[in-house]
């Protein structure tokens, strides 16, 4: 009887039931998923350090993994979200899955460069699916965290695993038929960020260091000469991706430049200076990282590190994110870990 009464007024006012919430929480979005776990990897990795470097019986070795300490405290930082996402991550104080095993706490120096190089290409191949601010992050992250490995692997006379990597050699597919593109398309306004402007970006900065570096030939020594002949090459491959890829995304290349003006920096230290063009690629990379997707995002994320790598051969200092320009003093504190206090005795 009552529940004909209920049906009678549902069907009478317009009401809709709704049934009660079962409790199953919504499912996270796969670039908030990848931006928790970086987190959790990162703070895994970063209580590594610190005991490494606490355990270091060589003085000598503390600065180089106090420098990795801070470069995985800017990248936790960077990774806390908005929302203080920090206080959500897994605790690192907890038992490592299965998941965590290549960023638990090593009990030497080469599983925590195993643990660092693993985190770093994990962040790199998420940053292909992620979202494009969480992507250009994750890129940024991976990056950095890649190339500490193996600067640390070098000093510390260690061998990291190989692992496949296609950052050099990345070939788009064919540009498909014009009849592919729209017959009518609207033109982004100059200063917008688009997938287009931050091709065109890329293409210009392609186009001007390919100039450099033809110039600087002149200039170096034998050594230098020779990486800085194999370094043009990529260059010059890069430009006929990055056009590939424009002209596949229904734009126009920018046409090059008849010369371009070097300043005094060249002259003094053509080396130093080729290693400052290609910090300068950076950020147009990350652009490209978040503005894109599918194809031209991996190459994108492929070509951020190999920039980076081309960036450190010169022995430019690398930022703590490439590809992203931030304030290192803007970012939030990490939250102060909390412990519940042993229960005492007033000693009675």
């Amino acid at each position: 009887m009552l529940v004909a009464v209920v049906a009678l007024l549902v069907a009478g006012t317009g009401m809709v039931l709704i049934p009660r919430d079962s409790g199953t929480p919504p499912s996270v979005p796969f670039s908030e998923t990848a931006r928790i776990v970086a987190l959790k990897d990162t703070l895994l990795l970063r209580e590594s350090a610190t005991l490494l470097a606490e355990a270091s019986a060589s003085d000598a070795g503390k600065p180089t993994l106090g420098n990795a300490v801070t470069l995985l405290t800017t990248h936790a930082q960077a990774l806390q979200g908005p929302s203080g996402v920090a206080s959500r991550a897994p605790s690192s104080t907890g038992p490592a899955t299965a998941d965590q095993e290549s960023a638990a706490t090593p009990t030497s120096r080469a599983s925590f460069l195993t643990g660092l190089a693993d985190s770093g290409q994990k962040r790199l191949d998420d940053a292909r699916e992620a979202d494009g601010g969480i992507a250009r992050l994750l890129a940024a992250v991976g990056t950095a965290q890649l190339l500490q490995a193996e600067r640390l692997a070098a000093e510390w006379q260690l061998l990291l695993p190989q692992r496949p990597t296609a950052a050099d050699t990345h070939s788009p597919a064919e540009t498909p038929l014009a009849a592919s593109c729209p017959s009518a398309s609207p033109t982004p306004e100059p200063t917008s960020a688009t997938t287009d402007t931050a091709l065109a970006a890329v293409v210009r900065s392609q186009q001007e260091a390919i100039y450099v570096y033809q110039v600087a030939l002149k200039r170096l020594d034998t050594s230098n000469s020779a990486t800085a002949a194999k370094y043009l090459q990529m260059h010059e491959a890069q430009l006929q991706q990055a056009e590939s890829l424009t002209s596949a995304n229904c734009a126009e290349a920018p046409h090059g430049e008849a010369g371009y003006r070097l300043p005094e920096q060249f002259a003094q230290d053509p080396a130093a200076f080729l290693g400052s063009v290609e910090r300068a690629l950076l950020p147009r990379l990350g652009d490209l990282v978040a503005l894109s997707t599918d194809e031209t995002r991996t190459w994108a994320v492929d070509g951020l590190l190999a920039a980076a790598r081309r960036s450190t051969a010169w022995g430019a200092a690398l930022p703590e994110l490439p590809g992203l320009m931030f304030d290192v003093g803007e970012l939030p504190s990490l939250p102060t870990p909390t412990t519940t206090p042993a229960s005492t005795s007033d000693g009675g």
